[in-house]
């Protein structure tokens, strides 16, 4: 693959990750290789080579994505060698694996969700900062089946990351107020809790998050509001922060007669001792249970 084709997939996955979050783009990457599958015209060995490459750039997309990456690695070892098979024989394989891995995410998040709509009360107050794929659903699901009244304070980003949560919530009769995140001091005495979503959990600790996460998560921190983390287990990352390559992204700017570079990066650290909450596929953890299911996900 060239470097300007790497390239393009690592700012399109980002893309799409900043609008519909890392368990969404998940799935659509593995639907894309499915139909991609299905289409492509060539010899095993080539097929073979495709797979390899593409695997290899999903690796080093920036930052990385860690579920989707999770399951790639799993299809590598589960596509095997066999130098006897055909091209057509090979792609009903990698269709099958792949539909597994597909269903295997789906069925995680709706696992997350179903832990996650215990957590929310009748009279809730929740903040509301990133898109999460699980979350949205998790408060549609709330309001629309279980009937629920609560009501959300959206935090509102850059108007392209939090338009696609304001379409799909404001279909609901869920109560909500948006305003922008660097006003959240003034109302953070009207909530009672925090959900956010995560692009990966890291081996020393950290959650990669949307950017002003951190600056969000330490105010209502300070401020006693409990923090809920929903993230599925494909999110563990068995690397530290340091090698997550969050991208940094450095603009021209020009205002007037100012020039300068305005740098900016498309994700944030948290430190997981500032969660109160992890909700995963296998239920609610404290903060004693997070620790001890990273530990648990190291070995």
């Amino acid at each position: 693959m060239k470097k300007e084709d790497r390239q393009r997939l690592c700012s399109l996955i980002r893309d799409h990750e900043d609008i519909v979050g890392s368990s969404r783009v998940t799935m659509m990457a593995i639907m894309a290789l499915i139909e991609s599958i299905k289409q492509v015209q060539c010899s095993v060995q080539e097929v073979r080579g495709l797979y390899s490459e593409l695997s290899g750039a999903i690796k080093h997309t920036e930052p990385k994505v860690i579920p989707l990456i999770h399951l790639i690695e799993e299809f590598e070892k589960e596509i095997g060698e066999s130098p006897d098979e055909t091209i057509d024989e090979l792609k009903d394989q990698a269709i099958r694996i792949l539909e597994e891995k597909h269903h295997k995410i789906k069925t995680k998040i709706g696992k997350v969700i179903e832990h996650g709509l215990t957590c929310i009360n009748e009279g809730d107050v929740m903040i509301v900062h990133n898109i999460s794929y699980d979350v949205t659903n998790m408060l549609k699901l709330a309001s629309e089946v279980l009937h629920k009244p609560f009501k959300l304070i959206v935090l509102r980003q850059d108007l392209t990351k939090t338009r696609r949560l304001i379409k799909s919530l404001t279909a609901t009769d869920i109560d909500m107020e948006i305003i922008p995140e660097y006003s959240l001091n003034h109302y953070i005495e009207q909530g009672n809790k925090v959900f956010m979503g995560a692009l990966s959990i890291t081996d020393d600790m950290k959650v990669v998050s949307a950017t002003g996460s951190a600056n969000v998560v330490s105010l209502c921190h300070l401020n006693n509001l409990p923090v809920y983390l929903f993230a599925n287990t494909l999110k563990f990352s068995h690397r530290p922060s340091s090698q997550q390559k969050i991208h940094r992204k450095v603009e021209p700017m020009i205002h007037g007669d100012v020039r300068y570079q305005l740098i900016t990066h498309s994700h944030d650290m948290v430190g997981l001792k500032h969660v109160d909450f992890l909700v995963t596929e296998d239920g609610i953890m404290d903060k004693a249970a997070i620790m001890e299911a990273i530990k648990a996900s190291r070995s």
